[in-house]
């Protein structure tokens, strides 16, 4: 049965950066349980971690974030990143009930396929699958939970994640993009390439459906931009701006510094924007 996990089950060792390049397979046991919920796209089933939790007496519906890509290119190789192969489940569950007990609100970080405990394949993110498996799991997590509206928060390839979500969810309340890869195809044009670090060009460019988003928009729209990102460029990130405004849709887009060498790191002023967001409402 789904449930949020118990931080004392979980590993102190960290994860497999073999695994994240090499992909999980979903074995035909895997299914539903503490920080797991299992879902099928194409006729193929995966099963996607998550950690969380929420406090009693809390049933405000929560804030989801979905974390950035896991992997970079070294010497022409594709490997994973230094903070995937030093994280650890217990480590991700303890941030996630400190924000909840902090914010006293449901929180959940949602491992996207094939990164933190989710199987899977990484490499095969911004494709259409990965968009379709994270949405499923988004509406079974809701309907066991018993949430009326969903607020996510999306790093980076996270980002790329929320945009596309948005496009084809009603049920949003706030949704904050962070240093978020949401024009992709402006994205490798800027840098000459044909297809990025994943090898596809089948990517889902949330770009071109912001029609969708203008259709039933969350309440709330933020974007966080560094000017002088250098992994995802501020140009990439202003044209989504700039067309969802074309569409009609209001976004609060907002230049801040972020944290590390390409300036990229925006995950925990998403997370408290979002937060602060919501707690505002709430005292309204």
């Amino acid at each position: 049965m789904i449930s949020f996990p118990n931080i004392a089950d979980l590993p102190t060792t960290p994860f497999s950066g073999t695994d994240v390049v090499r992909g999980v397979e979903c074995a035909t046991s895997d299914g539903d349980g503490p920080g797991r919920v299992r879902v099928e796209v194409d006729g193929k089933p995966d099963v996607l971690a998550f950690y969380g939790a929420a406090s009693e007496g809390t049933p405000d519906d929560p804030v989801i974030f979905l974390r950035g890509d896991a992997v970079e290119k070294r010497d022409d190789a594709v490997v994973a990143n230094e903070w995937y192969v030093a994280a650890t489940a217990y480590d991700v569950q303890a941030l996630a009930e400190q924000f909840s007990a902090t914010f006293h609100r449901p929180y959940l970080h949602l491992a996207r396929p094939g990164i933190l405990g989710s199987t899977g394949h990484h490499l095969d993110r911004r494709r259409p699958r990965e968009v379709a498996l994270v949405d499923a799991a988004l509406t079974r997590l809701k309907a066991h939970f018993g949430w009326r509206r969903l607020n996510l928060v999306g790093q980076s390839g996270g980002g790329h994640l929320v945009a596309a979500l948005i496009a084809r969810r009603d049920d949003i309340g706030c949704a904050v993009i962070t240093s978020g890869n949401t024009a992709v195809a402006q994205r490798n044009r800027e840098n000459g390439w044909t297809a990025d670090i994943t090898g596809h060009s089948d990517f889902l460019d949330p770009i071109d459906h912001v029609a969708g988003v203008a259709h039933h928009p969350p309440q709330k729209i933020i974007v966080l931009t560094d000017p002088h990102d250098q992994r995802v460029s501020a140009s990439v990130q202003t044209a989504y701006v700039e067309a969802l405004r074309r569409a009609g849709v209001a976004v609060d887009h907002r230049l801040l510094p972020a944290s590390g060498r390409l300036r990229h790191d925006l995950q925990l002023p998403g997370i408290l924007a979002a937060l602060t967001w919501l707690a505002s409402k709430r005292r309204m």
